[in-house]
């Protein structure tokens, strides 16, 4: 499966949309971008309030802490975000997706084998993801056999 399936998948799943389009800047949950300091320097920025950026909690030194903020504000409920093209490419945010894509793999599933889920995920990928991560169904024969 490409990851570009694997990306779409999990978005769809969580519910969450992604631009790099600065017209789209003010209209978003949460905010990635770089600002440059007084003296030159290069910091990062993932906030929730673009007029009121809090220096201690929404400003990050290094780039590499960025895709992990990026998923702590999915957990926190934010589902839009504007993500600055430079930081989306450097900070590796498709191979962040990928990963939460994984981690979330056995909900994706259960979810549109339940008619639950709004992926058109097919009855094919189903089947090669459970086979490429080693999924097994439950039977209701391994439920009976539970000791209470």
């Amino acid at each position: 499966m490409l990851e570009s399936r694997m990306i779409e998948l999990y978005k769809t799943h969580a519910g969450i949309s992604i631009s790099q389009d600065i017209s789209d800047f003010e209209n978003v949950d949460c905010h990635i971008y770089t600002e440059s300091t007084a003296d030159g320097y290069d910091v990062y920025v993932c906030t929730n309030n673009t007029r009121h950026v809090s220096i201690c909690e929404d400003v990050y030194y290094y780039d590499n802490d960025l895709t992990n903020a990026f998923e702590e504000q999915i957990r926190y409920g934010d589902r839009t975000f504007y993500i600055d093209d430079y930081v989306y490419e450097d900070c590796y945010f498709d191979d962040k997706l990928v990963e939460l894509f994984v981690e979330y793999i056995d909900d994706i599933i259960a979810d549109a084998e339940d008619g639950n889920s709004e992926t058109d995920i097919t009855p094919e990928e189903i089947e090669y993801l459970k086979e490429e991560y080693g999924i097994e169904e439950e039977t209701e024969e391994a439920d009976s056999t539970k000791v209470v």
